[in-house]
């Protein structure tokens, strides 16, 4: 066993590596960008100082009324999924960086 693991080119493993968590990190990248620009932001009662009002997009249902809330939880639980995935991909590659050469 010791004999097989002697042939293997662990350069070109952690290479593919490398290669393969420096992607996720950038599709991880992206994929924040896409969804905080999704996000509406807290206007904290500044519609009435542009003029805008919320009631034109509310609904007289118990459902239109919570769908906004429902979509900003989702998409705030995806920012924080995508952001582990960014963060864990940037350690894992500092590591491989560090330790093994």
């Amino acid at each position: 066993m010791l004999n097989i693991l002697a042939f293997v080119d662990t350069t070109a493993i952690v290479s593919g590596i490398k290669i393969a968590l420096a992607a996720l990190a950038l599709i991880a990248a992206g994929f924040i960008i896409f969804i905080v620009m999704k996000q509406s932001g807290n206007s904290d009662g500044m519609e009435a100082m542009t003029g805008s009002s919320k009631s034109a997009d509310e609904s007289e249902t118990y459902y239109g009324k919570n769908a906004g809330s429902r979509k900003e939880r989702l998409l705030k639980i995806l920012t924080y999924v995508a952001a582990g995935v960014l963060a864990v991909a940037c350690i894992v590659m500092i590591v491989l960086q560090t330790f093994i050469k």
